[in-house]
Parts: structure tokens; sequence; C-alpha cells
């Protein structure tokens, strides 16, 4: 039995060791080689995108430069010949030729850069005026005149320059973008052209083909090589490589696996929205499994160092428990061994074990809230950081965001010096986190973020795509919170407020707004709400003022009021026609009219299609029409038409009792300050997001519009009363703050509470 029982403990520990340890290994390769696949594909991929985004970041500023200088009074001189004699000719020459070296001292990637005159059939570069015939680069001329786009980018092509005397040949990429900046082809007076080097392209991509082999270039939409590391494939098409995909498999973005004679090959593809360019990288799939080979070896190495080390603590284990394995199987056996020696170290360090795993598992739940808070100063810091990858975390987090815009609110605490402790400051600014995010929970979604001792930031996020209507949302969810800290804190808050902005990049530049909102508390007072609008100013007051009157049209169509659309059309087009608005600018202006109208009558459920003749482009119609009268009309009958149907679908269908219990509710308790969706719900015992789905389809808006527009119409009946102030008014309509009252009145109506009470027949109503 002596002799026995060691040998067939380390034969029997060693086997199960060798499975253990081999399954272990082969197990983690496996497990890991398709997540480092992906990786590997998404890196490449993610690189791709780094190389689009430099070279159009690039191309975006070429552009804004160029359309820059279009604008200047000297480019219409030379390109409609306004010139009377050949002095005010050179005269204009000069000051352009000085405006051409300073846009390329300013713009190092610009190549070279000309003026095409239609008219004179002449060009005018930094440092030569020539005829059109006689000009060294015309290559360009028939894609402009086949050119239907205000600017295009033009594929790679080769020009010939003399320097010293030298002919030097250059391969470059062309933006032609014509003059006027926008008008129809036939009424073209002539171009800018701006030439920027082919290797200023490669070399950006040259910087990723330094991480790993393989090649990187760029494609147009016809599959033609524009801009390569290897010189030799351009002008040549991309079915020309023999490692190359079909070009009709390269949709968006992504990667194709091909196989050819003398390996395998993966070709990664980005498209481009902005010019219709491709970005091919094409790398050879042994260097890009390189890494998973590495991993393998890896894990090899441990497997044999474990199964030694295991087969070394077998021989080692097998002595200290050899004694009471033999006093267990004679004890079995009938006999008795004296030695006391046992196992129970084992039992030991399954404990330690488990309790390791335990405390693992705690650790990595309590570090959730500070990976919730590094996510979110992220988004408001715009880090350097993939926005799509982020979006993997919300969910594991507790963050929900709409995908549409974005309104950042920063929140401080006035007089943090004056409160008893660090501690205190710190307990107000957790609770105003949580006060934050429930109350922006009963109108959207939104996350509220401590960003240090007194300031909290919120993001909120909207469904709808209505940044007027969202900006005054994210304002009253601002009074609610100041009211909130002001009442059961017994501290006061001032809070700035940004602009509503597009995607999770926006983020970062409402934040900035908000903040720069919040340096006005040393101008308007602790205990305020300050919005960028307040200190943003007015650049343009004569549109604005149109603009203005095209949304009280938007708001008449929501409440189908025929008679009162008439009046404000006529009042429309007179201002306009009397602000000398060209008509380029009427026909955008009524189209997007109409644009606002659709979704604000599609928002209520009626689809438009029903009624819309498909036949009928709006575009065309309106440009069609040969004066400002037979656009109103034209306007006026399609509105009217948006009436009648809202009319017929409200009249089919029946309010909701609930609702009405709720409006009945509102009418008698708008003036509480507090009141909110998240209050309304718990008195009726419902839901927030059923109750604000349910008044929203049936009030065809939601709450805090609705209830904007009681205290609007209340305090529009208590401002005739002449002998009542505006902050009295303000506290009996619900609003402490009699700034806040002013701000949203002017939004509803367009006019300022002391404007209305002298003025109440002017009123334009604002809101949509």
């Amino acid at each position: 039995m002596k002799g026995t029982i060691p040998a067939r403990f380390k034969m029997i520990y060693g086997i199960v060791f060798l499975l253990i340890i081999s399954t272990t290994a082969w197990l983690s390769y496996l497990s890991s080689k398709g997540s480092l696949e992906g990786q590997l594909k998404n890196t490449n991929i993610a690189l791709l995108h780094l190389v689009q985004q430099k070279i159009e970041m690039i191309l975006r500023e070429i552009d804004t430069n160029t359309i820059n200088f279009i604008q200047e009074p000297e480019v219409a001189f030379v390109l409609n010949g306004r010139y009377t004699n050949d002095e005010m000719r050179f005269s204009h020459f000069n000051v352009l030729n000085t405006k051409f070296k300073v846009l390329m001292n300013a713009n190092s990637n610009i190549s070279s850069f000309y003026l095409y005159s239609i008219q004179k059939k002449s060009m005018l570069t930094d440092n030569t005026f020539a005829d059109e015939a006689d000009f060294y680069d015309m290559d360009w001329l028939p894609a402009f005149n086949n050119m239907q786009r205000y600017h295009q980018w033009l594929d790679v092509r080769q020009i010939t320059t003399v320097s010293s005397g030298l002919q030097l040949d250059k391969n470059v990429i062309s933006l032609v973008r014509q003059f006027p900046l926008i008008s129809n082809p036939q009424f073209r007076k002539g171009a800018i052209i701006v030439n920027i080097d082919e290797r200023t392209v490669a070399n950006l991509m040259e910087d990723v083909d330094k991480q790993r082999l393989g090649q990187t270039m760029v494609i147009n939409e016809q599959g033609m090589i524009i801009s390569s590391k290897d010189k030799a494939q351009l002008y040549k098409p991309f079915g020309s490589i023999e490692s190359a995909p079909a070009l009709d498999k390269l949709q968006g973005s992504g990667y194709i696996t091909k196989k050819v004679r003398d390996g395998s090959y993966t070709t990664f593809y980005v498209s481009s929205q902005y010019n219709g360019w491709k970005y091919i990288s094409i790398v050879p799939n042994p260097v890009m499994n390189r890494p998973l080979e590495m991993v393998r070896n890896i894990l090899l190495s441990i497997a044999a160092g474990m199964f030694i080390v295991a087969i070394i603590l077998v021989y080692a284990v097998s002595s200290y428990t050899f004694r009471p394995l033999e006093r267990f199987f004679q004890a079995f056996a009938g006999k008795k061994i004296d030695r006391h020696d046992d196992l129970t170290y084992l039992e030991k360090f399954f404990k330690q074990m488990m309790s390791d795993n335990e405390s693992l598992q705690k650790q990595m739940h309590e570090s959730l809230p500070a990976l919730k808070w590094r996510l979110i100063m992220s988004l408001l810091m715009a880090d350097k950081t993939n926005y799509n990858r982020m979006r993997k975390y919300f969910d594991m987090l507790g963050i929900h965001f709409y995908d549409s815009r974005f309104v950042v609110l920063v929140i401080e605490l006035d007089r943090k010096q004056h409160i008893a402790s660090p501690r205190d400051v710190y307990l107000f600014t957790y609770a105003i986190s949580n006060v934050a995010e429930e109350l922006v929970a009963g109108v959207c979604k939104g996350v509220s973020v401590e960003v240090n001792d007194g300031v909290v930031a919120v993001i909120m996020s909207f469904e709808e795509d209505d940044p007027q209507g969202n900006q005054l949302q994210a304002l009253q969810i601002a009074d609610l919170v100041r009211n909130y800290v002001a009442e059961h804190f017994k501290q006061t808050v001032t809070i700035g407020v940004g602009s509503p902005h597009l995607q999770l990049e926006g983020i970062h530049e409402s934040y900035k707004e908000a903040q720069n909102a919040m340096k006005y508390r040393l101008i308007m007072g602790d205990n305020t709400v300050i919005s960028i609008e307040d200190v943003a100013g007015n650049h343009n007051d004569k549109f604005y003022r149109i603009w203005a009157m095209s949304d009280t049209i938007v708001g008449l169509i929501r409440d189908t009021d025929k008679s009162k659309l008439e009046i404000q059309l006529e009042k429309l087009f007179d201002e306009t026609i009397k602000s000398n608005v060209p008509p380029e600018m009427i026909k955008q202006m009524c189209i997007q009219l109409i644009m606002k109208s659709i979704k604000a009558i599609s928002d209520k459920g009626l689809d438009i299609k029903q009624f819309l003749d498909p036949k009928e482009n709006i575009y065309t119609h309106i440009d069609s029409c040969a004066n400002v009268e037979d656009i109103r009309k034209y306007i006026s009958a399609f509105l009217q038409e948006l009436i009648i149907r809202t009319e017929e679908k409200r009249e089919s269908k029946s309010p909701s009792d609930t609702v009405n219990r709720i409006i009945s509710y509102l009418e008698h308790n708008y003036m509480d300050s507090n009141l909110s969706l998240n209050l309304i719900a718990s008195d009726f015992h419902l839901s927030v997001p059923y109750l604000s789905k349910l008044f929203k389809e049936t009030m065809e808006m939601n709450f805090m519009d609705y209830l904007i527009h009681i205290r609007m119409e209340k305090s529009k009946q208590l401002l005739r009363d002449p002998k009542l102030k505006i902050n009295a008014i303000a506290e009996q309509v619900g609003y402490n703050n009699a700034q806040s009252f002013i701000r949203i009145f002017k939004k509803y109506t367009g006019q300022t509470p002391g404007e209305y009470r002298e003025n109440p027949a002017d009123e334009k109503r604002c809101i949509d």
C-alpha cells in the first residue's frame, strides 16, 4: 500500500493537471481569438476613419478659405469684368495678387490658386494674368462646364508648371467652386480653382501604413485611384490591384477578405459623404494575424510553465499528504497509523479563493459610479475618444439618451464659502444632482454629474428635433430645480443653460455655452437662470423678426386658426417685401415654412401622404411662380389644406377622461411653481412615461408646453389690469422669478409683458 498510493497520486493528478491546463489554455485561446480578431479589424477601420477625418478637415478648411476669398469685392470686379479702364483693372489685380499670397501663406496645403472669368475668357493667378487659350492648366474646364452643384472636388490630374525656367510635373487634386456662390449654372460668372498637391493626402495615409504592412489609398466613385503612396498606381482602376475586391461590394464602411495566388488579404474601406471618395486599406492577413500568433505562443508558454509547476507541486504535496492518505486507507482496512497530518489546508485555500472572488465582485460594483462619472466628463470635456464605442457602455452604466438634440445645464451653489463645512457642500451637491436627474426624467432623458464641489452638470436629450421647444423645456426644468433647492434645501443656485446641439459631439459645445452663461452671474446676480440666448445678442434684427413671424404661422396652423393665418401671412409677405429680401431667399423661406408646418402637423399624427400629390414638387412649384403674390396664394392654399386635414383628424378623436381630469387639475393649480409631470403622475397614480405619452397623444402637445400655454394665457388676462405689477403677475401664474416669466412670455408671444400691455393687438405668438 505504501508503495502504490504515492505513485497513483502522482500519476492521476499529473494527468488531471495536464488536461486542465491544456484545456484551459486552448479555451482561452479560442475565446480570445474572436474578440482579438474583432479588435484588430475595428482598429484598422478606426485608423481609416482617422485618415478620413484628417484629410477632410484639410479639404473643408480649404473650401472655407475659398468661400471667404470669393466674397472679396475685387473678385466680383475681376470675374464680372466691371472695370472701365486698364488702371482700374491693374489696381484690382494688384489687390487680388496680395490676397492670393496671404491666403497661400496662411494655408500651406494650397499648391496653386487661380480665378477664371467666363466673360473675359481669362485666368488670374498669384503671379500672372493670361487668356484662357494661353493658360497652362485648363483640364478642369470640362468638369466645371458639366458641374450641376455649386462646387466639386476633382480627381487627381497632372499639371505642368514653370518655375525658375524649369518645367515641373505635379499631381494635384483640385477644388472648383463657382461664382456667384449660389446660382444656377446659366448665371455663373466664373470660377475659383484651388489645387493641393496629391502628396499632401498621400503623406497622411503613409502615417497609417508605418504602423503595419499594407497599403492605403483613396479612390473615387468610379473606382479610379486618386491618391496612393505608390505613385505608379495613380490614374489606374482599383480593380487593377490583384488583391482588390469588386468595387460594388464596397458600400458604407467595413472589410472584405479575398484569397489570391500569393496569399490572403483583407481590404478595409470607409466611404465619405462629403465628396464620395472611398478610403481603402489592403493588409496581408499573415501580417494582420501576427498578434494572434503571439497570443497563441504566449498561452502555450504559460501552459507549459504551469504544467511544470503542477508536476513539482504534485511531488511536493504527495510527500506531505502521503501519511494522511495512508491513514485513511488503513483505517478503512481496520488499521491505524500514529501520524496526525491531514488535508485541511486545501479547505482553507478554497475558502480564500471564494473570499477573493466576492471581494473582486464588490470592488467591481463599487467602481461603476466612478466609471459613469468618467464617461460623462468625457462627453462634457470632448476628450478625444470614439463616440460610437462610448455608446456601448451607456446601458451598462445606466445612462439613457435620445439620439436627437442635447442641452446642458450647469448648476452652481451660491455662496459656497458661507456653508458650514466642505462635507455639507458635498452633500448639497449630491442632493442637487439627484433632484435634477429626477426632474429631467419627467420631461425627457438625461443624466447629471457632480463636476466638483458645489457644481453639477445636467445633460438633457430630447426625442423631438425642435430646438426652440427643447430650449424652452430646458429653461422650465432649470426653474423647477432652482425653486426646489430654495424650498427644500434653503439654499440658492445659479443655473446656466446652453443651446440645443445635435449628436453626442454637440454636448461639449452646449456645456461651454452654459459655462459662458454662468459668467454673467456677476451682472444678473445669484439665484437666477441664465440662458445663453439671454447674453448672446442678436446680429440681424430684420431677419429675426421675419423668421419669428414664420414661427407664429406654424403656431396658428397647430391651433387651426384659419382667419388669423391669412392675416399673419399678409404681414409676413408685406414685411418681406419692405425688407428688400432677395427672391431666392423668399423662396427658401417659403419652402422652410412649408417643411416646418408639415412637421408640426405630422407630430400630431396626420399622414401628409394621404392628400399630397406624389407628382407635385413643392420646390419646382414655388420656383415657377412669377411673382410674390403667386407664391403667397400657393402657400396660403397649402397651409389652409393642412388646417382642414388637422380639423378632420381632431374631430375623429375622442379625448381621454384621465387627460380631461388632469387638464381640470392644471386649470385650478397652474399657479403652483413646483408643478411638474412627476408631481401629476404621483397624484394620479400613473407612471411618468405612460402619462407623458397619453397626454401627448390626446392633446397633440407635451405636458410642459400645455402648462406654459395655460400660464401665458392667464398672464395675458392679468396684464390687462394696469395696476398689477409684473412681479405680482409672475407669482400668480406660478413663476417665483420674474426674469424667467419675462423670458418665457417673450418666447410665447414675441413681446415682453410690458410691450404686450401697451399693444396687446400686436401679439406675435412664437412658441411652437
